[in-house]
């Protein structure tokens, strides 16, 4: 019997198990017949089981993986590239053959040499061997992804058959085991701890296919982390984004689960979402390389489907950000058994099956990858060629970007540039476009003709036309935007210096200042920099006394003469009032000005030199804000995962996780804000909504961000209400509005809002605009809640722009119901505020632009008054 051959012919595995088979029968089946060394331990001795009857925690595969380097490490490395949140060990396993692996440096080297401009490029080599990066269950409860894993292992470590010892003289294989170990072992306590443990249970109501909130999908703050690629926000992420721009491959499969009715997808998926800055020659090597999937599945009788559904649009995501660098990215969905076995409408779906069908893809993979490879190493070859080539073709000579006087800000997308290799440079003569200055020393060049040209063509993209209407994510990302930054484009290159700019200066450009030195008097800190919120929470965790400028203005005048303008939000700290605390006030105005990168002003006198004086009630008390993060079934994980994620990560605030189900049983008397993000709020019984009203009447904050706007204003004591619906005009008489059926998918599609760039427009002296220096504000839409103005006119503090969207697809309609519309109403409510948002500020971790709103609400929205008609009696 023949195994894995090169070509499309069998795989040669001993039994094809039909649907409706046991997960042990299953489990029997996962590799080809042949033969295998000894020494490596198989799954089943190793865990004590067959690999589908329990879900594998991520510290077993981990341990696996070492045991199988330690038995033929000739064959097998293993090395950690980084760790999640809750420490779990993100590991990479190499596999290759033994001369491959001796030498994997050098080959790594002379592979990443070949990706020089033409001219300079080494040889081409006929024993180069095709990289093929294999990465699993990046979303943590697409466990089939995971499991897989080790019996791919063993086949590619331990098999001695002609077919695969020629596949590791061709390949070098780099499998990250599980890219989201902690989601993955939040998902594979809940299957095992409620599996049967006879028998388990089929039913699809069984609680163990029903996972409790929030689900293993996510990592340890709820991200989705399949979409972080392009942003890089968490550490799982730049471990890979380091890793492969480390090595660089030719494959890179990506491996997840879909819904349990569903079948098995694999790219090349709907053609007319491919992202157009990707290379044509990558999509038709997906598609020959698809092949080798059809032939596999088709073996054992599995249904497929592809060119529908999935995507390659959004490059943040794990298949569509390699073909932006010449590398075949493959998306593979599976329908899970969300669970150990699960009734389907293809029959009995067992996790051992849909396991044996990942073992089966990727060893398709490696097959189509080693047929393929000669023209996947000539793409590859050819790729920074074919983009210097493009970008010579095109309009825009350089991205051009600032810092808006927040070096904190630009530093951040700095660091995230050079994560991704993206050369920028230091701009070292003014340049004035379209009303805006870009100085030496505060702004930066990123010169379109450079290898990363296709990636930074969608990092600075402003596309707003589409060739089609329907995305499976987001329709525009623009990083600048997203960190509210000033930015140009130039049909021709400024004036740079030579040298790009070093890791070291980017994080130089974020620090701080104090002028003066110390004082026994009072400091100054100015609001504008991006952690000045964590600076004052530093000195109210502390206990230190704080106040912040509600009003125009000042300029005060430190020790040392030097005179400072602050605008509102500046934090005043009196030491004259609480000197037992001199020193350590003294240590932590230091920390903040080296860690924070705020400029502090020493004042030795209460007298401003413009503006209010340091004794005027001007300056309001800001008391240390203690915030809960509403939690629970039917709020969105990812949406109120971003907020504790911006108050653990970078403000050090640890906010309280309070499910909504114990509301009614906590005394809500400790929280100074509320915070509920996107979801579903019908369930909030009319107890819990008098619960709230109350606190909130009080003097508490109330922050309602998305879906629960929606909530929010359906209870009269908010003083919130939705914007009215556009009317249609009136047609005849009792005529019936009818479209034909097959259009519903294309005509819904045109009336969501799924991840577009639109534009407010921001009250700078309202405490909710404070450290704002633009009324520009970029924000991400993904939903219609369409918010009215309130009452008064000086509780909507920002509106949308007249020409509302930025980037992505809005349609005619929908842009125009924006128009104007409230972007963020603080409605005060007795002593204390609700403050509304359509969209989430702190969208998916990287909109730096919009966490100060977010932040205001917190630390400043204490201060908002109530004024005019809106005001409450």
């Amino acid at each position: 019997m023949r195994f894995l051959s090169f070509g499309l012919v069998s795989f040669g595995w001993l039994v094809v198990m039909a649907s409706g088979a046991t997960p042990a029968a299953d489990a029997a089946n996962f590799l080809p017949a042949g033969k295998y060394d000894e020494r490596v331990p198989t799954p089943a001795a190793f865990f004590g089981h067959e690999v589908g009857e329990w879900h594998l925690r991520a510290d077993q595969v981990n341990a696996y993986m070492r045991a199988v380097a330690a038995a033929v490490p000739e064959r097998v490395r293993v090395t950690a590239i980084g760790r999640s949140y809750a420490r779990h060990e993100l590991q990479l396993v190499v596999i290759s053959s033994e001369e491959n692996l001796a030498r994997h440096e050098a080959l790594r080297e002379a592979h990443l040499a070949e990706l020089a401009p033409s001219g300079s490029q080494p040889a081409a080599r006929a024993d180069a061997p095709v990289l093929v990066s294999l990465g699993y269950s990046v979303h943590g409860n697409e466990s089939s992804a995971a499991n897989a894993v080790p019996h791919v292992v063993y086949y590619f470590a331990a098999g001695l058959d002609e077919a695969v010892v020629a596949q590791r003289a061709a390949a070098i294989l780099l499998i990250e085991p599980i890219r989201n170990p902690d989601g993955h072992d939040r998902a594979a306590q809940w299957f095992n701890g409620n599996r049967s443990v006879m028998s388990p249970s089929a039913d699809p109501s069984d609680r163990e296919h029903n996972e409790g909130w929030p689900g293993g999908r996510f990592n340890h703050y709820w991200f989705d982390a399949n979409r972080d690629w392009l942003p890089l926000v968490h550490p799982e992420a730049q471990a890979r984004a380091n890793l492969f721009h480390t090595w660089r491959p030719h494959v890179a499969g990506d491996f997840h689960e879909m819904g349990t009715n569903t079948s098995y997808f694999f790219q090349p998926g709907v053609p007319s979402r491919n992202n157009p800055s990707s290379a044509a020659e990558v999509f038709r090597l997906t598609a020959k390389i698809a092949e080798f999937h059809r032939a596999t599945l088709e073996d054992v009788g599995e249904l497929f489907f592809t060119k529908e559904r999935f995507d390659d649009f959004y490059p943040g995501k794990g298949s569509t950000y390699p073909d932006l660098h010449g590398t075949v990215g493959i998306l593979f969905e599976q329908g899970s058994a969300r669970g150990h076995a699960q009734e389907s409408d293809n029959g009995l779906l067992t996790l051992a099956r849909t396991v044996r069908n990942q073992v089966r893809t990727s060893l398709s993979t490696v097959a189509g990858a080693v047929a393929h490879r000669a023209e996947l190493i000539a793409l590859h070859r050819g790729s920074v060629a074919s983009a210097l080539a493009e970008a010579g073709r095109g309009a825009v000579a350089a991205q051009v970007f600032g810092d808006d006087g927040d070096p904190a800000r630009a530093a951040e997308l700095l660091r995230v540039l050079a994560m991704h290799r993206v050369r920028v440079h230091g701009l070292t003569t003014a340049v004035e476009v379209a009303g805006q200055r870009f100085e030496p020393g505060r702004a930066w060049v990123v010169p379109m003709a450079q290898p990363q040209y296709r990636l930074i063509n969608e990092i600075f993209t402003r596309r707003t036309t589409f060739e089609d209407s329907i995305f499976y994510d987001v329709s525009a990302w623009a990083l600048p935007l997203a960190w509210n930054v000033p930015w140009v484009t130039l049909e021709t290159a400024p004036a740079m210096t030579v040298a790009p700019v070093a890791p070291a200066e980017v994080n130089a450009g974020a620090a701080g200042r104090l002028v003066g030195g110390a004082s026994r008097y009072a400091y100054v800190m100015d609001w504008a920099g991006y952690y000045a919120p964590r600076a004052l929470h530093r000195l109210q965790r502390a206990g230190v006394k704080v106040k912040g400028l509600t009003g125009r203005p000042v300029t005060v005048v430190a020790a040392d003469g030097t005179a400072g303008t602050v605008g509102p939000g500046a934090v005043l700290v009196p030491v004259g009032l609480q000197p037992e605390l001199g020193a350590e006030i003294d240590a932590l105005v230091r920390q903040a000005v080296a860690e924070d990168g705020v400029t502090i002003y020493a004042v030795y006198r209460g007298l401003a030199q413009a503006g209010v004086d340091l004794g005027s009630t001007s300056w309001r008390v800001l008391e240390r804000p203690e915030v809960a993060l509403i939690t629970g079934p039917g709020v969105d994980a990812r949406e109120i995962g971003g907020a504790w994620h911006l108050l653990d990560q970078r403000v050090y605030l640890t906010p309280t996780l309070l499910e909504h189900g114990d509301i009614m049983r906590r005394d809500l008397g400790r929280y100074k804000v509320i915070v509920m993000g996107e979801g579903r709020y019908a369930m909030l019984s009319e107890a819990v909504s008098g619960k709230l009203e109350t606190w909130t009447r009080a003097g508490g904050t109330l922050v309602v961000m998305g879906g629960a706007v929606e909530w929010a204003a359906g209870k009269k004591w908010t003083g919130l209400t939705l914007a009215a619906k556009a009317k249609a005009e009136d047609g005849p008489a009792g005529a019936a509005e009818r479209f034909p059926y097959d259009e519903a998918e294309e005509r819904e599609a045109l009336e969501s809002i799924a991840g577009a760039i639109v534009e407010a427009r921001l009250d700078l002296t309202h405490p909710l605009g404070y450290g704002y220096r633009r009324e520009a504000l970029p924000l991400l839409r993904k939903n219609s809640v369409f918010l009215a103005a309130a009452k008064s006119p000086y509780a909507t503090p920002a509106v949308y722009a007249a020409e509302p969207l930025l980037a992505g697809y809005v349609s005619a309609a929908n842009q125009k119901r924006l128009a104007g519309g409230a972007a963020v109403v603080a409605q005060p409510v007795g002593a204390g505020l609700v403050v509304a948002m359509p969209d989430d500020p702190n969208s998916r971790g990287f909109w730096y632009g919009g966490n100060r709103v977010f932040l205001n609400a917190i630390f400043y929205g204490r201060t908002v008054r109530a004024w005019g008609d809106g005001a409450e009696e």
